[in-house]
Formats: C-alpha cells, structure tokens, sequence
C-alpha cells in the first residue's frame, strides 16, 4: 500500500510448519520505520523476539583498539599512534626495536625536485636508529595480538563502507502448517495522480469523460514480482524516530563535596505545545455563463454519442473505497516492476457531470474571463488532487488539445470550477467607483455621533463576439 502520505506499508507472506525463524532482508535505511511499525499476523502460532545486527557506529569499532579511526588514514598516522610497539623492519637497512617517532621531511633530487618522505625513529639494543619508510620493504608489529588488531580494524572499516542492509531474524512458536504474514510501514516516494477529461463535440453535452492515473516509483531496494498493489489518498500523520541509534544518558558532572559547598538542582523548565490550523475555506469568484453551458436538465438535452475513433481507450480501473480519512484504490490486477523503474497505472474512469463556462476573475485577467469546466464529483469516492489535461472528441477521430487544469481534493457531492484556458472572444469591461455620504447624525451629553454610508458600485460590461449570445 502506498500512501500519498509518503509513507507505504509492504507485507510478506511465508508458510511454515512447526516452530520457524524467518528471515527478512532490508536496507539500513529503513531499519528505524521498521522497528516502529513491524506487525507479524500468525492465526495458528504466537509471535516471538526479533533479533538484527546492531548498527555499532564505527566509533565504537574502535573503542577496543590501541588506536582511532584517524590512524588508519595513512602508514605515519598508524606508527606515530602506536609509539612504543615493537616493530621489525626488512630493506637496505634491517632492524628492529621500538618506535619513538616519524616525522615527516623534503629532500631534493637530482634535477631539483622537492620530494616529500618520512623519517622513522626506532629506539634499538644498539640505540636509536632512524631509517627513510619509503626505503622499507616490510614493517611487520613483533606482538602478534597488536597485527590482528590493526588487521580487525581494517575489516570493520571495509564492513561499514560495504554493510548497507540488516537481516531481522523473527521467531514463530507453534503447531502445524500455516501462514505468517509480517507486514512495516516505511518512508517512500509520493505517489501521484494525473487526470484525462474528454469532452464531447457538441458544447450542449453535459457530461465529460474522466480518466486517472497513479505515477509511482519502486525505490523499495528489490524488485516487485506480482506485487498486490493498494494506493491510498489522504493525509496521515507520519514521523520517523531513531530507534537504531544507541543512546546514553547524559550525567551530570558532580564536583568533589568540600565544606560550605551547596549543588543545587537544574531548573527542568517547561513543555509548550503548538498548535496550527490551515484555513480550508475559499471565496466564492464572480462567474459569467455561457447560454450554451447554462444548467440544463436531462429531459431537455441529452448526451451525443461520441464519433467513431474519438473516444479514448477503456482502462482496467481500480476498485476506490472511501474510508474514514482517505480513499483507497485497489488494483484489480498484480503489479512487477524492477527495482529503481518508474510506473504509470490507470486507477478510474467514470463519467462526470460537466458544464461549459466562462468563470471571471479579474486576478486572472481583469478583460477576460476564464474558460472553465464545472464538474461535479457524482461518485461514492473522493479523488486525489493532481493535474487535469482536457481534451475535446472531435468528428474526425483525432482529439483536440484544450489546455490544463489543476484538480484539488475532490470529495464525492463537490462541485469544482477548473479553468483551462483564456477566452478571447469574450470581452470583460469592469469600473468602480464609491459613494460616501452622512445618513445619520445624533447629539446626546455633549457627544455627536455620525453614521456614514459607503457604497461600491462595480459594474461589469461584456462584448461577444457573437451577438445572439447569452450573457448571466
């Protein structure tokens, strides 16, 4: 299920017998929604501990080791780390005793090149020597437990830079054959709607053809082979929390008691909470209406018959239901996709009340009104919010190309005005002017009260260019 919410929730489904550990595969990202919401559904048995490696950051790979994370950037940084180690060295010069220091120096070469090398300090039975490491062949630690040391730490670095999935590992206790379900909630890409409305040729119909479609992307990390697919519009509340981080107890550092000597208590503060509302409502924009898409009844004009060719294509729809907080599109139909692809699925197509207008606002353009399409959402299930192409069936098969519209959340019984296009046919000419005057005026203990009256006048003139047109 996939949730416009940017949230989707995937169920895996096994068969076992008996008693049966489960494995299941992710990726790190996702371990910390998975810990949050992981739900396993066993009708026959009873759900046991789950067990994951730990993410044990790489500061703690070294908390066990003579040295840090920074001494592995480079052979100096290891040695000057690790001063007092017994170390033995094969080349030109062989020999062996304690590390003091490498310091790092220039020399010149035959043509008067700058040559950077490093001076390694031993303390020997015979003193202290120093030798060129460049000029090694071998560096090799005497105390064998300080070799393993350095080569575990190597192979934690590469298992951090390499380790990007955690298998969980789900114990199921009980009788039979039967069927474990195990299901999480997870943070993914928004799925989104995009809208085809196909009105007929003749501008009397009043009914127009609606198709929707979901775009969706497969960043899931695997690739879905005859997946049930479920989307889901709303607005859920969805949060992520830590919960794969470790996390200590900050202790407060208390002095060493001396006499006269008072600690007192941190002052804990207090808790405030937020609380915002979004304000929904819209003023309603002054509209002029078209005699041709005034509002008609079915008995006075009926829908034309689409001509051959122009109607678009029959889609699989998905079968919609409206919950309490969302509508939900079920797919009729399984779903693969590989990991990383792209997806463009048909979810309904239903005929919907629609009425040709000409909606004005002068925010728009203040000398033309707005072609617009009243559509009413006459379905049992609200539609997501998306993009809207309009489209108009034409006589020779081949449609024309209206313009586009944006849909908002369209609940079942609303009616919305989308707009598509300018018309220029149609002329809108708008004055105002006020009107302030003293209707009233009283005196009462010395005090004179005045009531004024202010009058707006807007008047609108409209030119078509047809004469015998109709203007409300």
């Amino acid at each position: 299920m996939l949730s416009s919410g940017g949230v989707g929730y995937f169920e895996y489904e096994a068969v076992v017998d008996g008693n049966a550990t489960l494995s299941l595969d992710v990726p790190l990202d996702q371990v910390d929604d998975i810990l949050k919401s992981l739900v396993v559904y066993d009708d026959g048995g009873t759900a046991g501990e789950i067990t994951l490696p730990g993410r044990e950051p790489l500061t703690q790979s070294f908390v066990d080791l003579p040295f840090d994370r920074a001494a592995l950037d480079s052979a100096p940084a290891l040695l000057n780390a690790l001063q007092g180690a017994e170390v033995r060295v094969t080349g030109a010069k062989p020999m062996s005793g304690r590390l003091l220091r490498v310091v790092e120096e220039t020399a010149r070469g035959a043509d008067g090149l700058v040559i950077p090398r490093d001076r390694v300090t031993l303390l020997t039975d015979s003193g202290i020597e120093q030798f060129i490491l460049e000029d090694a062949d071998s560096i090799a630690f005497v105390d064998p437990e300080l070799q393993k040391n350095v080569a575990a730490a190597l192979s934690r670095l590469a298992s951090h830079r390499s380790d990007g999935r955690r298998r969980l590992s789900l114990e199921s206790r009980g009788t039979g054959s039967r069927s474990i379900r195990v299901g999480y909630v997870v943070g993914v890409p928004l799925w989104k709607a995009s809208y085809r409305l196909s009105l007929p040729g003749d501008p009397k119909a009043d009914r127009a053809r609606l198709q929707g479609w979901a775009i969706l992307e497969n960043l899931s990390g695997q690739a879905w082979h005859d997946v049930s697919l479920t989307l889901l519009s709303g607005n859920p509340v969805t949060f992520r929390q830590s919960l794969f981080e470790s996390y200590y107890v900050a202790r407060p550092n208390v002095p060493v008691e001396v006499a006269g000597r008072v600690l007192p208590k941190p002052d804990t503060g207090s808790i405030e909470g937020e609380l915002g509302a979004r304000d929904a409502a819209t003023p309603s924009p002054a509209r002029l209406q078209k005699a041709t898409g005034m509002a008609r009844s079915a008995a006075e004009a009926a829908p034309a018959a689409p001509p051959p060719g122009s109607a678009p294509a029959q889609i699989e729809a998905a079968q919609a239901a409206e919950s309490v907080t969302q509508t939900v599109f079920t797919l009729p139909y399984k779903v693969s996709v590989a990991a990383g692809q792209s997806l463009v699925l048909p979810i309904l197509d239903r005929e919907l009340p629609a009425q040709r207008i000409d909606l004005y606002q002068s925010s728009a353009d203040q000398h033309h009104p707005l072609a617009a399409i009243a559509l009413t959402n006459d379905g049992e299930t609200g539609l997501p919010p998306g993009v809207l192409t309009l489209y108009e069936q034409a006589t020779a098969g081949a449609a024309t190309y209206l313009g586009d519209a944006r849909l908002a959340a369209f609940p079942p019984s609303e009616r919305r005005m989308l707009s598509y296009a300018v018309d220029g046919k149609v002329t809108v000419d708008r004055t105002s002017e006020e009107q302030h005057a003293i209707v009233k005026g009283a005196i009462a203990q010395g005090v004179m009260r005045l009531t004024r009256l202010t009058r707006q006048i807007t008047t609108y003139r409209v030119k078509t260019a047809d004469p015998g047109s109709i203007i409300c």
